[in-house]
């Protein structure tokens, strides 16, 4: 009996010991399963799923982006109708060279005088594919369309009525037509099928696509041109605009001609300040060495021919430019 007894009691014993051990060692492994807890330096770095991994190295900041763009904002040079026709000249002239916008990457694509225009290529109004570009009176330089297609990648059209050639693709991205741009859809006596910018949109079903550059060299059509294409809202989806202005003095044929006088310039300013108007801001000029002629109310060397290339600045969120109040260096 006695023996028996005892045996019951080590078998108690015994079965209470295995319980014991088991639970100590179902708690450790919970203590050890913790992360960060009882960690030796060299201990495999296994983290569970979701968690951050645990490193040495401080984490890289975030780049913060700095806009590129600058943008002035001053009250406008002004040309009225009671100036003398010397001092309407000597303020358009002022307006005509002065620039709002500062693009921190202007680039000149095609030659860097007369075919090459700028192109402001700071983000976001650089050219990225897929980007589009219309070209409008072409002659026979292509350097700036070349450029544009070869470069960036962008499709090119192109037109121009006035040089006897005939619809072609001049590459896989420049597509050309002989048509042209005015102020309304129209032929000429001569048989040149003219449009306005919104009805090139709609013909080639771009009335809602992002245009990325329009271009213009039209011998003094421009002035009608742009008025119409405010009236139209064509340059609604346009982010960026290059064209030529041309004063009266383009067409000196005889010195009996009529010279560019208040009237003249107060038109041709009230126009460019539409363009402002809706947003399109200045942001290079390149004044043309080949219309240079000696003013008669000024006697200062002037020149009938501008590019000018504006960016859209509707197009631009507030965080994407730096607004100045005050003019800089920056601007000249």
């Amino acid at each position: 009996m006695f023996v028996r007894r005892r045996r019951r009691l080590l078998i108690y014993l015994l079965f209470g010991a295995v319980v014991f051990v088991g639970v100590y060692y179902i708690l450790l492994g919970r203590q050890e399963n913790t992360p960060g807890k009882h960690r030796q330096k060299d201990d495999i770095d296994i983290w569970p799923i979701g968690l951050p991994k645990r490193t040495e190295k401080p984490l890289k900041p975030i780049p913060i982006l700095v806009p590129q763009i600058h943008v002035k904002e001053m009250p406008p040079i002004l040309v009225s109708s009671d100036m003398s026709d010397s001092e309407a000249e000597e303020y358009f002239f002022k307006f005509l060279e002065n620039k709002d916008v500062k693009c921190n990457n202007d680039q000149r694509l095609g030659h860097q005088h007369d075919g090459g225009w700028n192109v402001c290529m700071s983000p976001p109004m650089g050219l990225v594919q897929p980007c589009i570009v219309y070209s409008f009176g072409i002659g026979t330089d292509w350097q700036f369309d070349d450029a544009v297609s070869k470069i960036y990648g962008c499709r090119v059209l192109a037109y121009d009525p006035s040089i006897n050639t005939r619809d072609h693709n001049r590459s896989a991205l420049i597509q050309f037509r002989e048509l042209g741009i005015a102020p309304k859809n129209f032929e000429t006596p001569a048989g040149w099928q003219m449009k306005t910018l919104g009805q090139f949109l709609k013909d080639n079903k771009h009335q809602n696509t992002y245009i990325n550059y329009l271009k213009f060299d039209i011998e003094y059509s421009e002035w009608k041109v742009i008025e119409s294409m405010l009236e139209e809202g064509s340059l609604r989806k346009v982010k960026q605009i290059g064209f030529e202005m041309h004063s009266r003095e383009l067409f000196k044929v005889s010195k009996i001609d009529l010279p560019t006088g208040t009237e003249d310039f107060v038109r041709m300013y009230q126009i460019l300040r539409k363009l402002e108007q809706h947003n399109f801001r200045k942001f290079n000029y390149r004044k043309n060495p080949f219309g240079e002629y000696k003013s008669i109310h000024t006697k200062k060397l002037r020149s009938c021919c501008y590019e000018l290339h504006y960016v859209n600045m509707n197009l631009l969120k507030p965080n994407e430019t730096i607004v100045h109040t005050k003019d800089a260096p920056m601007f000249h």
